[in-house]
């Protein structure tokens, strides 16, 4: 409601401007205080300008001008935009740190009785959110909050990281000049990250929260085949090489070609970068392996000659046959030729 009152006293508005607001030249010459129209330009030409309304502002003191709004787009005249950036448009919100949101079509009245013609050259946004005194951090600046706080903790990871696909609020307000607006901390990996900004307070405090996203990509060199791999082969030194890959559209951790032996849980194909998921211990038993079964009882132990009937690795359990009673008994295996039961 607030806000219908504020615009519909623009018409009275500007009339009192002509008699109390309007510049002590204007006044003495007895011209119109409305901003003249600019002549004619032909579209695409070198002399095109254009006056860009911005999503938000902040102001100071009592009145709006047209400086604190928008901004010149274009090869204006020298001298023009002085001019125009000190119209006065109308008054400022009353409370300060109090944001008023003005709709484009109001914007466009507004502008219209304060302008003249000039405002047939304003791009307008599909709403204006004016406050009185605080500070305003517009997309951009919110964008450079996020790459600076996000660069760290990118370098962190290794690889080269690009950030992409800002999506963020057009602006942000701060209620004073002794707040600020901080990006918390979170998780950063490659692919979509979540945002989140709060505005604190001068004692640390948050007073509310929004939220963003950004894409990372990360390109880093992984290990993948040279050439197609079985399931189950060895992964050895001499069937890998090393490219690069963008970790953002991984379907899960890659592999970062430590550790082992290793072998494949299932096939890959050539220069598929390897997850950590597709590999598993080389294992020390495979399914036909004869094997000695050891059965330790206090003092007793007794050995006896097994056969494998499924593949593991050290600390495993895989089923057994007994070569002599063909029974099946399960035990745990503790290296290549060994398995043990209790």
């Amino acid at each position: 409601m607030r806000c219908f009152a504020v615009l519909a006293a623009l018409a009275l508005c500007s009339a009192a401007l002509c008699a109390h607001a309007a510049p002590a030249e204007l006044r003495a010459s007895g011209s119109d205080p409305r901003v003249s129209a600019p002549q004619a330009v032909v579209p695409g030409s070198a002399e095109a300008w254009r006056l860009r309304v911005r999503d938000a502002a902040v102001v100071r003191g009592g009145v709006v001008r047209l400086g604190d709004i928008a901004d010149p787009l274009g090869a204006m005249p020298a001298g023009e935009w002085e001019r125009l950036a000190a119209t006065v448009l109308w008054p400022a919100p009353e409370t300060p740190g109090k944001p008023l949101q003005i709709n484009r079509q109001r914007l466009g009245e507004a502008l219209r009785k304060a302008l003249g013609d000039v405002a047939d050259a304003c791009l307008l946004p599909n709403s204006l959110a004016v406050q009185r005194d605080g500070a305003v951090l517009l997309e951009e600046d919110l964008r450079s909050l996020v790459v600076r706080t996000l660069t760290p903790q990118i370098n962190l990871l290794g690889g080269h990281g690009e950030l992409t696909d800002f999506r963020l609020p057009a602006y942000a307000f701060t209620a004073h000049d002794g707040q600020s607006v901080v990006l918390e901390a979170g998780d950063v990996a490659p692919g979509r990250i979540s945002l989140r900004f709060a505005v604190r307070e001068m004692d640390g405090s948050a007073l509310r929260r929004f939220s963003g996203s950004v894409f990372l990509n990360l390109w880093m060199d992984v290990p993948c085949p040279m050439r197609p791999l079985g399931k189950g082969e060895a992964v050895t030194p001499d069937l890998l090489t090393f490219m690069s890959c963008n970790l953002a559209y991984q379907k899960g951790a890659v592999w970062d070609g430590r550790g082992g032996p290793w072998q494949t849980v299932r096939s890959l194909g050539a220069s598929q970068p390897i997850l950590a998921s597709d590999l598993a211990p080389l294992s020390a038993v495979h399914r036909g392996d004869r094997l000695t079964l050891v059965y330790s009882q206090g003092n007793v132990r007794i050995t006896a000659m097994v056969e494998a009937l499924e593949e593991g690795g050290p600390g495993d359990t895989i089923a057994v046959r007994n070569l002599e009673s063909k029974r099946q008994i399960y035990a745990t295996v503790l290296d290549s030729g060994t398995v043990a039961i209790k």
